[in-house]
């Protein structure tokens, strides 16, 4: 489980996160709603470690983390998936998977027949190079390529973003079946009805604050959904 207690992230004087507590469980999605600016890529960057931030706690499950650096929180169990994706265009697909892979070579294996099971979509195209698929396919092969490291947590800034309407849902069931496979994982999406209809828990993030919305967060209105983005 992850726990985030009285997370700070400020950039040249200004605050863009502010005090920020949340927790993500196993096999739940925990999602972060809120409108382009409100802080939602600083606090997963902060718990990330990829920003300087502070912090009374970042825990995943016993193992104190406020003060390690990016790649020990990594090693740890953190996987963070950029909203820039980031999918290498000189490798291919296969290779991108493959550099993130850990463990023996049968448990790579393994690996490499989960994401392939959650995405089959990318066995059609293993040998094309990153710049040769579309963005949709890019988000499936970023996804898939932190499930390679076998994560606690796994956290998806706007995986929606900038993709097609069918594409959407497709990344979204994946999201999904992730989840009812025991793997937690910490969804940001300005998309709000989506990440709320596939949530256990969720916050709303607005002018760097983060408040909870608790379990009831499917079942609020449009009207109720529009006053959290203002």
């Amino acid at each position: 489980m992850l726990v985030v207690e009285e997370l700070s992230v400020v950039y040249g004087g200004i605050q863009a996160v502010r005090g920020a507590s949340l927790t993500a469980k196993p096999g739940e999605i925990t999602s972060i709603i809120g409108r382009n600016g409100s802080g939602k890529s600083s606090l997963v960057s902060g718990i990330a470690g990829l920003v300087g931030a502070t912090a009374t706690s970042v825990r995943l499950d016993d193992v104190e983390l406020s003060r390690t650096p990016a790649w020990s929180r990594a090693r740890n169990g953190i996987s963070l998936v950029p909203e820039d994706r980031r999918v290498f265009s000189s490798l291919t697909v296969l290779e991108n998977l493959q550099m993130a892979a850990t463990g023996s070579k049968s448990q790579q294996a393994a690996s490499l027949d989960m994401v392939f099971d959650i995405f089959p979509a990318m066995r059609e195209f293993p040998a094309r190079h990153g710049n040769q698929i579309s963005g949709g396919q890019q988000q499936m092969v970023a996804i898939a390529r932190a499930l390679m490291r076998r994560p606690r947590i796994l956290i998806l800034d706007e995986p929606s973003l900038g993709l097609a309407p069918l594409v959407v849902e497709e990344v979204f069931r994946a999201i999904r079946r992730i989840s009812e496979a025991g793997q937690g994982v910490l969804l940001i999406e300005q998309n709000a009805p989506a990440a709320l209809a596939i949530s256990a828990n969720a916050y709303a993030m607005s002018l760097g604050e983060l408040r909870p919305l608790g379990q009831s967060a499917r079942t609020l209105t449009e009207n109720e959904l529009m006053e959290l983005y203002l």
